[in-house]
């Protein structure tokens, strides 16, 4: 298992200012961990920034969230 830190943020679609939550979590894998996370509905883009962070684009019915994953 290995120790991640985690921002999530979710956007205000009005005005286009997230709401954060930073946590420390302990997954295998990310994508197992999103899976079990998001509706079954969003859709989802994974990228890998060059710093080694693994970013989640979510939507879901018009609700924008964004999942950062950094090791620790």
């Amino acid at each position: 298992m290995k120790n991640f830190e985690l921002i999530h943020e979710v956007f205000d679609l009005c005005n286009g200012k997230p709401d954060s939550q930073i946590s420390e979590i302990t997954a295998e894998d990310l994508d197992t961990y999103m899976k079990d996370h998001i509706s079954r509905a969003a859709t989802c883009d994974k990228t890998i920034a060059e710093n080694g962070a693994v970013i989640y684009d979510v939507m879901t019915n018009g609700l924008k969230e964004r999942y950062t994953f950094t090791e620790i």
